[in-house]
């Protein structure tokens, strides 16, 4: 066993597998630290996961039926809309919503429920997630820091406050957690997608461009590699619709969420266009599936709801 550069080399004759690890200061080997995580077959990754901090999260997660995370490529496509509206879908429909905002450097969670200003508090059994409209429940920095606070966190601490907000938080008995991650292929959707396993499936969301496909494609294959399945394709932005007349203009083209589909060999759920009506319900709190239910966008956010449902094996209004 030869150490070097605070990495282990382990031969493991029962496995016939040489490979390097990171370990603590005690000779420890940290599975949760590992940039091979996903990649790595040997069944001691699990009893190591289970046995550390990682195993927190698991027995807490235990109480929340499904985990769906929201992931798309570049940043504006519009993935926490489609957060935000998809929750409130659920919740209208009588199930009981959690909603994870992971993206720490640009929190807007709290500003389309209607949230700001709330803070996350402490109780016996950890923290208490801000309660939003119908129930939802919102863990999210936006209710943590001031809204012209800027966070300058590096690695650890922001693999930290992932692991505090999955293995810390008082969720209780949940139908579902929505996991907003960030944009992209960050640490903190790798940090997210490692402390759960056992994510029922994600939804890529992209707009119609080109530049949007190409990076919500390596979002996709992120998912792909830490093995959470692909639910399906939300093509968002996906024309725009007068408030006057009802006519659709495609101003940033169309096709690209099912190109996009057929690339990752996924379902494509859906287009959600543009309404000048749902930047004000965004603005102003209220999710457009509840403000104006009779839009088109609200409608393909409603089908879109109904497919990941049928995916994911839930029938029928909440438990």
């Amino acid at each position: 066993m030869e150490k070097e550069s605070n990495k282990i080399t382990l031969t493991v004759e029962r496995f016939n597998v040489d490979f390097s690890c990171p370990v603590n200061e005690f000779g420890g080997i940290m599975c949760d630290k590992c940039e091979r995580f996903f990649d790595c077959r040997s069944p001691r990754k699990w009893e190591i996961y289970n046995a550390g901090r990682m195993g927190l999260v698991k027995e807490k997660m235990k109480r929340i039926k499904h985990k769906i995370a929201i992931v798309g490529g570049k940043g504006g496509v519009g993935k926490t809309t489609v957060s935000v509206n998809f929750s409130m879908d659920l919740a209208l429909r009588g199930y009981r919503v959690s909603i994870l905002d992971s993206d720490f450097d640009g929190s807007c969670v709290p500003k389309m429920l209607g949230t700001v200003g709330e803070r996350l508090k402490i109780g016996n059994k950890g923290v208490i997630p801000v309660e939003g409209p119908l129930g939802i429940q919102i863990i999210s920095m936006g209710n943590v820091v001031e809204k012209d606070q800027v966070i300058t966190w590096y690695t650890d601490l922001r693999r930290g406050a992932t692991e505090e907000f999955l293995s810390h938080v008082d969720y209780g008995e949940r139908d579902f957690l929505i996991i907003d991650l960030p944009p992209g292929t960050s640490a903190d959707s790798v940090n997210t997608m490692e402390f759960i396993p056992d994510i029922d499936g994600a939804l890529v969301v992209t707009i119609p461009s080109v530049v949007s496909q190409g990076i919500a494609l390596k979002a996709a294959l992120l998912c792909k590699k830490a093995n959470v399945r692909i639910l399906g394709v939300v093509e968002n932005m996906s024309g725009h619709i007068c408030r006057f007349c009802g006519h659709k203009n495609d101003i940033l083209a169309s096709g690209g969420g099912e190109s996009l589909a057929r690339q990752l060999e996924a379902p494509f759920l859906g287009k959600i266009p543009l309404d000048g009506s749902l930047s004000k319900t965004a603005d102003e709190g209220i999710p457009f599936v509840k403000a104006f239910p009779e839009t088109e966008a609200a409608k393909a956010t409603k089908i879109i709801t109904d497919k990941v449902l049928e995916s994911i094996g839930v029938n029928g209004a909440g438990y």
